[in-house]
């Protein structure tokens, strides 16, 4: 059964591939920010959600989207204006999100995209392939051809330590001081 769900995923992926374009921008220049993460435990949501309010204090237009590997989202996870969380009961049966709040995601023109996923994720491939950020950026090795500037490292990076590697090197690319 998994092989045809992946197979129908795939093939709505393929058939909808966002054209979008690409713009290096860096992250101190960035006006919208868009980030996506699986939250796995109340400490991931407390981390990630610090990340999202710095960014949001620095004058950012900053949305927040979680996924949550689970049958219902958990009540740490508090729904607001530009934080959306959804889970496995807003799938369809072969996986793609049926949340009217990813949609508006998905057709949102960000400066830069980051992933902050550290799973491997069906949702995560489709999100990533579907949005038309001009800049996505993220350390996830299996999803490299979704990304504009992979930041790859030997160990898994902590959401602050992805964050300041990703303002570094995309400063550099821009030419910009540090």
């Amino acid at each position: 059964m998994n092989f045809i769900k992946k197979h129908f995923l795939k093939r709505y992926i393929a058939d909808r591939k966002a054209v979008r374009s690409v713009d290096v921008v860096s992250l101190q220049k960035a006006k919208s920010v868009g980030l996506l993460c699986n939250i796995t435990t109340e400490d991931t949501y407390k981390e990630i959600y610090e990340v999202f309010a710095s960014l949001q204090a620095a004058n950012r237009y900053v949305w927040l989207l979680g996924y949550i590997d689970d049958k219902i989202v958990p009540f740490y996870c508090l729904q607001q204006l530009s934080a959306d969380y959804f889970c496995n009961k807003d799938l369809t049966w072969y996986g793609k999100p049926e949340k009217v709040q990813v949609d508006d995601f998905l057709k949102t023109d960000f400066d830069i995209l980051i992933d902050f996923s550290n799973e491997s994720s069906d949702i995560f491939e489709l999100i990533l392939s579907l949005s038309r950020a001009h800049f996505i950026v993220g350390a996830h090795q299996e999803y490299s051809n979704y990304y504009d500037l992979l930041i790859q490292t030997e160990k898994p990076m902590e959401h602050w330590e992805l964050l300041k590697n990703i303002t570094y090197y995309t400063q550099q690319l821009k030419g910009e001081s540090l």
